[in-house]
């Protein structure tokens, strides 16, 4: 096969594509999947933002076909006064730790190297 590409008079061309051509090419797919990934736009937002005439659709089909779940962030309750106090209560606990902390060993467990407060 390869002796027969390489000794052939005419140059190879591979066959074109049938079907409808692309609107977008793969340039423009990552630009659209950048924009999805770092910003919190909207899929009628990245249609207007981008150069190109495309459809939503067009749009959530790349979105999908990188593996991509486009959904808005669910909402988290901010913090009530109680957690709030709880956690200033801890931190100044802490902060009162002072000397206990050269008793402290800290390790890396993903090297398994540690050190040791005690000789600083």
């Amino acid at each position: 096969m390869n002796y027969r590409l390489l000794t052939r008079k005419t140059p190879y061309k591979p066959n074109s594509r049938s079907g409808r051509p692309r609107v977008t090419d793969i340039r423009s797919d990552r630009c659209i999947q950048r924009m999805t990934a770092g910003q919190k736009m909207s899929v009628r937002e990245i249609t207007g933002a981008s150069r190109l005439q495309i459809s939503k659709n067009t749009v959530r089909r790349i979105i999908e076909s990188a593996y991509m779940i486009h959904a808005k962030m669910a909402r988290r309750l901010p913090l009530s006064t109680l957690h709030i106090s709880k956690r200033l209560q801890w931190a100044r606990n802490q902060m009162s730790y002072g000397d206990k902390w050269m008793a402290v060993r800290f390790s890396d467990e993903k090297n398994g190297t540690s050190m040791d407060l005690t000789g600083i």
